[in-house]
């Protein structure tokens, strides 16, 4: 309850506050930018320091690799320069809708667009405010018929047994069983939430990175400092109550689900598409069908595209795909092979090097090429279809209204990949205007596979705030 109460402490006491404030120094940073034309360095946990506490409403109901820091949207949208109440804002790589959340606790309107289903899942739940006392009436019926629920045959996991002790199968089964008996579909979508969260828990993967890796017994020499953790791990899975942990994992997001209900949301979020490149409302839930977003209809577009060559999301949530039966084993190879920023390409894909229009990536492409050309075709088409994304997000966007793009760079094969650089030339080659640019210093191991202590950080992010054009007579 105490969350419940500073949350509401915030919104009464500062919003009003923190908006004039924000207003200003939001001018302050145009005007400099405007001056100098360079990049200005930040820090958004410093600058929006009323939100002390990430564990804010319903925004960490879902682990998610490499979520963007709720404090950048969320000072964007405490302002009027950019949005006003009820405008509508647009996040075409939402993830698990933290600018869709922000969106709707600061009066916008928002729609999404994401290829993954477990970050469409939880979109959902964490945008929509459930009834507490029957979310927990629920809860409770729930837990008395888990016990007595059949085993059945376990969902198409990939390779489940790798993955899990037998008995933990078991118990997950149970579960499952249970939450599918819901009728109510946002109940059972919430509880599948805590269910995908508990999956991850209880499996046999590397609890330090988030694409799995699983653990094994000695895999760390003796003396070494993750020797005994690991031994430890590795002895409580073999005993765990995996209802006890679904137990406490349901109980921790229903006082989250409680402090959103606490406030008052006037506006609609939505995830409506699965491609940033045809942002349509084709996803189930959605009452418009399959029919595009309309032309100049978004004031305010607010996204974190993936990382060039670092597209890992699926793979960090295989485990919940398969147990939720959003995606069969054989299907995964599928879905690698849908979203922007993806690794998986056949050799004749590759083949041919590919031009990105971008003279300064294009350099950088050709080096790679000579060192590996799969990775070289993996960046470059990142860049491709990123433009795809760019013409599209322009088209529903509204004349004058802004994009704030978080990009940051990489490495490819040992090469600086400057993505923020080459998204922000894509984007003024399409006639947007660069009005502010931010660095943000961050450490970030969102996408970190290997076990040492740099691999996948990124260090800085770049904010970038564009604004587009009038449109001249005759174009959409």
């Amino acid at each position: 309850m105490n969350n419940v109460r500073n949350n509401m402490h915030i919104d009464t006491d500062y919003l009003s506050v923190q908006l004039h404030k924000t207003d200003i120094q939001l001018e302050k940073l145009f005007k400099r930018y405007e001056k100098f034309r360079r990049p200005i360095n930040v820090d958004f946990r410093k600058m929006v320091y009323w939100l002390a506490s990430p564990d804010r409403y319903t925004h960490l109901i879902h682990p998610y690799p490499a979520k963007l820091l709720m404090h950048i949207p969320h000072y964007f949208l405490t302002n009027t320069l950019l949005s006003k109440p009820g405008d509508m804002v647009l996040d075409p790589f939402c993830g698990t809708g933290t600018v869709l959340l922000e969106s709707q606790l600061l009066n916008r309107n928002a729609l999404g667009a994401d290829s993954n289903p477990i970050a469409q899942l939880i979109s959902r739940v964490k945008t929509k405010q459930l009834p507490i006392d029957e979310l927990q009436n629920t809860f409770h019926r729930l837990m008395r018929k888990i016990p007595s629920m059949p085993n059945g045959n376990p969902p198409d996991v990939v390779n489940l047994d790798y993955w899990y002790y037998p008995h933990v199968t078991k118990q997950l089964q149970r579960i499952l069983a249970a939450i599918k008996t819901l009728r109510n579909s946002c109940f059972r979508d919430f509880f599948l939430v805590c269910f995908s969260v508990c999956v991850r828990k209880v499996s046999l993967a590397d609890p330090r990175t988030t694409v799995p890796v699983r653990l094994r017994s000695g895999q760390y020499p003796e003396g070494h400092k993750l020797r005994e953790k690991t031994d430890a791990r590795l002895r409580r899975l073999r005993r765990i109550n995996v209802l006890n942990v679904f137990s406490e994992i349901a109980i921790t997001n229903i006082r989250r689900m409680e402090s959103l209900t606490h406030h008052r949301l006037d506006c609609q979020a939505h995830v409506i598409s699965p491609d940033a490149r045809n942002i349509s409302y084709e996803l189930s839930g959605s009452n418009n069908g399959k029919s595009q977003v309309p032309c100049n209809s978004i004031q305010l577009v607010i996204t974190s595209p993936p990382y060039a060559g670092a597209q890992k999301y699926i793979r960090s949530v295989c485990l919940s795909l398969g147990w939720l039966e959003l995606c069969s084993a054989d299907e995964l190879s599928t879905y690698k092979a849908a979203p922007i920023g993806r690794e998986k390409y056949n050799r004749q894909e590759y083949s041919q090097a590919i031009a990105t229009g971008i003279s300064s990536a294009d350099k950088i492409l050709s080096l790679v090429r000579n060192v590996n050309p799969l990775r070289a075709h993996i960046a470059g088409n990142y860049l491709v279809e990123m433009r795809q994304a760019f013409v599209e997000t322009l088209r529903v966007l509204k004349p004058n209204g802004y994009i704030v793009l978080v990009a940051a760079n990489n490495q490819v094969c040992g090469y600086e990949f400057r993505t923020s650089r080459y998204l922000r030339t894509i984007a003024e080659q399409l006639g947007l205007s660069l009005k502010l640019c931010l660095i943000d210093d961050i450490r970030s191991r969102g996408l970190m596979t290997k076990r040492n202590k740099t691999a996948s950080v990124i260090t800085r992010e770049w904010v970038m705030v564009f604004q587009k054009g009038m449109v001249k007579s005759g174009r959409s």
